[in-house]
């Protein structure tokens, strides 16, 4: 991602770190502890935020700056780079499990196409596929922003619930893409629910927006949520942890969810450092700050610490007399 400004996208940075800490635990734990699942839930919920964020990122740095007056073919160009590189590591890690004799060469071509199940491809495959639909719907993505890409994700669950009745063997191929049947999860066209999200919000950090619309998705979320709890907090958490490969509307409200709270203490800590939450210099920056008793404590404890410091260099070494003042 473009990195020009200067703490533009501290918070949004961390929370992808946030993301990726249990999913990146888990793969690796996997591979030498295959019956202790104790952090899945964490990560049925790295694979929203991720997507999410991803929305976001693509308002701020490709999306609104071409409204900015960033040549698009700039923009457009970067992000095809992205989606080669995403493409390239795919492709990389469907090798190395050809080489480790974990895939046959079919099962990799195949799974390159999203035909078929790799080896922790997916997620590259899913990336590189949202900048192709990007990419594809240049123009009216650049107009409309997330409104059209919610619109495309209704379109993508009518389509799932018209389907499933239908195909009795969808196969992994039709699940990748509409979420029928038990693949991967998110599928690509459900999953732009998730990247519609994301767009929304960035577009309130870059202010062409207001929160109207994030709030209705959450708002909306909230609703499923509620649906899911009707047989219960056990029941529900046992359904959330397999309704990833179903592509559940439950994954995806409880996805959205955690994001924004995590989001919501993401930027409170903000505010409470004084970052900026993201949006470069001047237009569209949303700078935080706490008022009243919390600008204030921050002040004090950072004043402590300027002033404890100060103290310790005038101290000198331990045992040594202070140093004179000026």
């Amino acid at each position: 991602m473009d990195r020009q400004g200067s703490d533009r996208h501290v918070v949004l940075d961390a929370l992808r770190g946030v993301a990726v800490a249990p999913a990146m635990v888990n793969h690796v734990k996997v591979q030498f502890v295959t019956d202790v699942h104790l952090l899945v839930p964490l990560t049925r919920l790295s694979t929203p935020a991720f997507v999410i964020l991803f929305g976001a990122m693509l308002e701020l740095d490709y999306l609104g700056r071409v409204r900015r007056g960033r040549p698009a073919g700039v923009a457009a160009g970067r992000m095809a780079s992205r989606m080669a590189t995403c493409g390239l590591l795919s492709g990389a890690l469907l090798a190395a499990a050809v080489i480790g004799g974990h895939l046959s060469p079919r099962g990799a071509a195949a799974a390159a196409a999203g035909l078929d199940w790799g080896r922790f491809n997916e997620i590259l495959l899913i990336y590189a596929a949202l900048f192709a639909l990007v990419l594809g719907l240049w123009r009216p993505v650049l107009r409309h922003g997330a409104p059209l890409i919610l619109g495309l994700a209704a379109a993508g669950w009518a389509a799932r619930a018209a389907l499933a009745p239908v195909l009795a063997d969808p196969g992994y191929g039709a699940s990748f893409l509409l979420g029928v049947g038990t693949g991967y999860g998110p599928a690509l066209l459900p999953g732009l629910t998730f990247l519609g999200a994301g767009m929304a919000c960035g577009e309130v950090l870059t202010g062409r927006r207001g929160p109207a619309l994030p709030l209705a998705i959450l708002l909306a979320a909230g609703a499923v949520a509620l649906w899911e709890l009707g047989d219960g907090p056990a029941e529900a958490a046992r359904r959330f942890l397999a309704h990833r490969w179903t592509n559940h509307p439950g994954y995806c409200a409880v996805g959205i969810i955690s994001t924004a709270g995590i989001a919501a203490a993401a930027a409170f800590l903000a505010a409470l450092f004084g970052l900026a939450l993201a949006g470069p210099a001047g237009r569209g920056r949303l700078a935080l700050g706490l008022p009243g008793r919390w600008a204030r404590l921050r002040a004090g404890w950072q004043g402590a610490a300027a002033r404890g410091a100060l103290r310790g260099l005038r101290r000198g070494p331990a045992g040594s007399p202070p140093a004179p003042a000026g």
